[in-house]
């Protein structure tokens, strides 16, 4: 009787332990999918957000001018005719980094996406004055709207546990 128990408490747990596993698998393997239909409030960006800060789990396909780059920050290249390199980056503490023409402008965001400033590479000066925000984020969608047309749809739809996990990180 005991051993029926700890038996059923076992496969109990081992049942939960993979049905726990599969929904972290969902939600960040389909997070592009989900970003796209959750609410946000203005100013946020879940899709750019979610895709490079989950590029080693979503699906990285092989299409012509885009590299990517895992060595301890996740980067997105965007490699035009002309050979400029245009990239996203997240680092793991929290920073979103957008480059252009191999560099020669950077803009950092914070970990809710709220501008913080720019680096000109040809001058060596950081600026933390306005810019034109519509436009860089016009162009980060330029350099990885590829990768999130590339996103499949979730086998199993779990955009309403993922609305509940992320509700007070994009409002």
């Amino acid at each position: 009787m005991l051993k029926k128990v700890i038996f059923g408490v076992f496969i109990g747990f081992i049942v939960v332990v993979l049905a726990l596993g599969f929904v972290f698998f969902n939600l960040k393997s389909n997070s592009v999918y989900y970003a796209q239909r959750t609410p946000h409030k203005a100013g946020m960006e879940p899709v750019v957000m979610e895709l490079v800060r989950n590029l080693r789990w979503v699906s990285n396909p092989d299409i012509k001018g885009i590299k990517y780059d895992f060595d301890g920050n996740n980067i997105i290249h965007n490699i035009d005719s002309a050979g400029r390199d245009n990239a996203f980056t997240y680092y793991p503490r929290g920073v979103y980094k957008y480059y252009y023409d191999s560099g020669a402008l950077a803009y950092y965001f914070d970990k809710h996406f709220k501008f913080i400033g720019t680096f000109n590479g040809k001058t060596l000066k950081y600026s933390t004055k306005p810019v034109n925000l519509s436009a860089v984020k016009r162009d980060i969608y330029r350099v990885v709207q590829p990768v999130i047309d590339a996103q499949p749809e979730p086998l199993i739809n779990l955009q309403w546990i993922y609305d509940w996990v992320n509700k007070d990180r994009f409002n």
